[in-house]
């Protein structure tokens, strides 16, 4: 799957230069962790079934 990802954070300028998004900063590569415990032990209460997020970095 191909795809764009542009950043636009008022009072800084990027370097790209699309026609859309001008300015903008180029997102190359990103990533985001989410984690969902899913062991016997992780039973089935008001527990169960939560994802953890952490930091999304680009």
């Amino acid at each position: 799957m191909s795809y764009d990802i542009f950043l636009k954070i008022d009072g800084i300028d990027g370097e790209s230069m699309d026609d859309k998004h001008k300015n903008e900063i180029e997102v190359l590569s990103w990533r985001w962790n989410i984690h969902q415990e899913s062991t016997m032990h992780a039973g089935s209460g008001l527990g169960s079934g939560k994802v953890s997020v952490t930091n999304l970095s680009f």
